[in-house]
């Protein structure tokens, strides 16, 4: 029987951020809390809304959730990563509907953290890496302004392009909310893509969104380094 990880929200591009820390493995890099390797549970949570876009046949879809938190484990080499939890609530989308969704097959993982600084931006990056047949996120929309009671759509990483979120350190005065004083991760433009469902589903779900990340528990500082 397949694993269920219930979320209220639409979309993938806040389940994306997590399959990238639970399957986490540093490529070039060290993963540390208070000057020390960590190595236990993270925490993700948003920083305003998150948004996950597509194109379907009938026209544009653009939902919205207010409220994500996202847990994981990882070792500080970045291995035996695993997710651990997934809620997503207070979503609507712009058809004047909800959407729920359900990650299936947890945990996830096939994926590293690289520490990659670009001035002016990043400290580094966590990629997921594609093909990834194990991921597998069941969307039900409601879309009143369509005249749909319901529609199902699944969605994974199909291709051969990894998926990459740019991550920044607590000190990083680039981080895409600098009034926040925690490490954050961006998302920006990343896509998933469908397996199957309605015919009228996206072909793809591009999600943008910020969010900091924490050790768990504790809220502890954590920083990615050569």
């Amino acid at each position: 029987m397949r694993k269920l990880g219930t979320i209220a929200i639409p979309l993938v591009g806040s389940t994306a951020l997590l399959i990238g820390l639970a399957g986490s493995a540093l490529a070039s890099g060290t993963i540390t809390s208070g000057g020390s390797p960590y190595t236990g549970d993270v925490l993700a949570t948003n920083l305003g809304n998150v948004t996950l876009s597509g194109l379907s046949s009938l026209g544009p879809l653009v939902n919205t959730c207010t409220s994500a938190s996202l847990g994981a484990y990882t070792q500080s080499d970045g291995t035996g990563g695993k997710l651990n939890s997934v809620s997503l609530t207070g979503c609507t989308n712009n058809q004047g509907g909800t959407t729920t969704i359900t990650a299936l097959n947890a945990p996830y993982s096939g994926g590293h953290v690289d520490y990659a600084p670009v001035s002016g931006g990043r400290d580094g990056r966590i990629v997921i890496d594609a093909p990834n047949p194990s991921v597998d996120i069941k969307a039900v929309l409601t879309l009143p302004n369509w005249g749909i009671p319901s529609m199902e759509c699944h969605y994974g990483l199909t291709t051969s392009t990894a998926l990459s979120i740019d991550v920044y350190n607590p000190a990083n005065a680039n981080k895409p909310v600098p009034s926040n004083s925690h490490g954050q991760g961006k998302l920006a433009g990343q896509s998933l893509q469908f397996l199957s469902g309605d015919s009228k589903c996206p072909p793809s779900a591009s999600a943008n969104g910020n969010f900091q990340i924490v050790t768990d528990p504790g809220g502890a500082d954590l920083t990615l380094g050569p």
